[in-house]
């Protein structure tokens, strides 16, 4: 079934770009819109969904059916859901990868319950166990012992950088096919963290935190649904009143079907609006790389490439989805070009979707990229979606191809971050020892070329500094100034000589400068995992955020 585009809807124009920025100081947060346009927000999201077309509103009702009542049984298999929500509540939702990520990411979550209770709202947080996982470690600042040697995970200082691992294997597959190796590694983790962060950060999350992950390990065997699992129940033990569904599980969903169908039956026309999407994107934002901000979709003759990975048990990597339709329309064929091939006949009909949800198996896992799954979250299960920073950022890309394919006015969402620096991080101020840098880089240059300056060290030669300044009380005119420069300089040499004490001085408070600049890095780094944290000073870090 093809769109008529003889007449396609009226939309509004896309915005103009928005370039969203993390937080820098300890303590501030971003949150675009503000928070208490929230509600008119997602009442403003409700009335476009009303002009959607037919396919795409037809498919709302039932897709948050089976959302609420997926996301209820998951989250109860590992807490308690003591609420229940009422029929025709909006849907925030948010996301992210099962990791343990850095405190701005963590604050979503927090933002995503409030902004449920502020508008009566039911706050889901999808997690996006489709992403390719990352190392199996976390790197920990620790306080470096006498004479410890470096390694390319530490910083020459008082303070250094340590990989504790969680687990002994590699990157390189999904989250949801990531499973556990070595699971004595894995208890312990917590025990590795608090004895690596000792003297530096008092009662780390961690503790807490990995109880609920050595229960959840038991039920799962994967890490990224042991972490997602584990902050969930802490986020719980915290009051935060929010369900979770992974997006193995939505993907599963004949609602997901039916959508991913809507996109592969008109498949040339999609790959027309989403390259011409990126390429636009890319001009208003001057990058030259036709990966970035992702890749266009290919094309290899009568197979167009879909934007969904597809991979198995067996061979867990993620392969590229092509698809090619055949026999005048009726026929799709859906590959990874290797190993895994299916076929759906009477792709025009209203089975259509079932028939594709058919298709999933232990070796025939299908699971939306990127853009594809915020597409679905925000046009079809939510009123509301909060991104972070990276989020935010790309899915103005998403828009525009919604804008392009669907023919809607897509909803709008918020971005959100925050920055909480570590405990301690007010005894090394960042800004303060890059002045003193900057002081001490004067000192320098004058020691090289304005001696006279140190005059009060008395260490300077009087007749050479009454050499000197004759030369700088009859400088020569423009033109005739080769032999007095040379003169200058020559006395300027012997001067610094002289200063030698000095400079010796200075070596040394610059080294010291640079160790304790390199340590404040890491104090003042917004990047650490929140795990290494108390749970007490973030939670009121968010807390007051959230008040303000």
């Amino acid at each position: 079934m093809t769109r008529d585009q003889s007449s396609p809807p009226s939309v509004g124009a896309p915005p103009a770009f928005q370039d969203y920025r993390a937080p820098r100081l300890h303590g501030e947060c971003l949150i675009e819109p503000a928070l208490g346009a929230a509600e008119q927000l997602i009442a403003q999201n409700v009335g476009r969904a009303s002009n959607y077309g037919a396919e795409i509103a037809s498919l709302r009702a039932p897709a948050r059916q089976q959302l609420l009542r997926d996301a209820r049984r998951y989250t109860s298999a590992y807490r308690d859901v003591d609420f229940t929500p009422a029929t025709g509540q909006p849907i925030v939702m948010a996301g992210h990868q099962p990791t343990l990520f850095h405190p701005g990411v963590w604050f979503k979550n927090f933002a995503l319950d409030r902004i449920g209770s502020i508008t009566n709202s039911i706050a889901i947080n999808l997690v996006v166990d489709s992403d390719v996982a990352g190392p199996s470690s976390v790197r920990v600042p620790h306080r470096l012992s006498d004479g410890e040697q470096m390694d390319a995970e530490q910083i020459d200082g008082e303070l250094g950088f340590r990989a504790v691992p969680y687990d002994s294997r590699g990157a390189g597959v999904p989250y949801e096919q990531a499973l556990i190796h070595d699971r004595e590694l894995f208890d312990s983790f917590d025990r590795s963290v608090r004895n690596q962060i000792a003297g530096l950060i008092d009662n780390p999350m961690v503790g807490p935190l990995w109880q609920h992950a050595r229960e959840a390990i038991q039920r799962c065997g994967y890490a990224g649904c042991a972490l997602a699992q584990a902050r969930h129940r802490l986020e719980a033990d915290l009051g935060l009143q929010t369900l979770e569904i992974p997006q193995s599980v939505v993907c599963r969903g004949e609602a997901f079907a039916s959508f991913a169908m809507m996109i592969l039956r008109d498949l040339p026309r999609f790959h027309e609006c989403y390259n011409g999407s990126a390429e636009l994107f890319r001009r208003a934002h001057g990058i030259r790389s036709t990966a970035h901000p992702v890749p266009n979709l290919a094309r290899d003759g009568d197979w167009y490439e879909a934007p969904f990975w597809v991979y198995g048990n067996q061979s867990p990597q993620r392969q590229s989805v092509w698809v090619r339709i055949s026999d005048a329309g009726s026929v799709m064929e859906i590959s990874d070009r290797g190993q895994r091939h299916r076929k759906l006949s009477a792709v025009d009909s209203p089975s259509a979707g079932d028939a594709f949800g058919a298709l999933a198996s232990p070796e025939f896992k299908l699971r939306s990229r990127a853009l594809v799954t915020t597409m679905y979250a925000r046009l079809v299960l939510s009123d509301l979606f909060l991104h972070g920073i990276g989020g935010g950022k790309y899915d103005q890309l998403g828009d525009l191809i919604s804008r392009s394919f669907f023919a809607v006015d897509p909803p709008d969402f918020m971005v959100m971050s925050a920055t909480v620096l570590l405990p301690g991080h007010e005894t090394m101020p960042m800004e303060q020892i890059k002045q003193q840098q900057a002081d001490l880089q004067r000192n320098f240059r004058d020691l090289q070329y304005q001696p006279e300056r140190f005059t009060d060290s008395g260490l300077l030669s009087q007749r050479l500094l009454s050499q000197k300044q004759r030369l700088l009380d009859s400088i020569p005119p423009h033109g005739q100034r080769s032999d007095w420069h040379q003169e200058i300089t020559q006395l300027n040499a012997q001067l610094s000589a002289e200063l030698s004490p000095i400079q010796q001085q200075l070596d040394a408070d610059r080294s010291r400068l640079d160790r304790r600049l390199r340590d404040a890095a890491i104090w003042n780094s917004r990047e650490h995992s929140f795990c290494v944290y108390p749970l007490d000073y973030l939670q009121n870090a968010y807390r007051q955020m959230l008040s303000d």
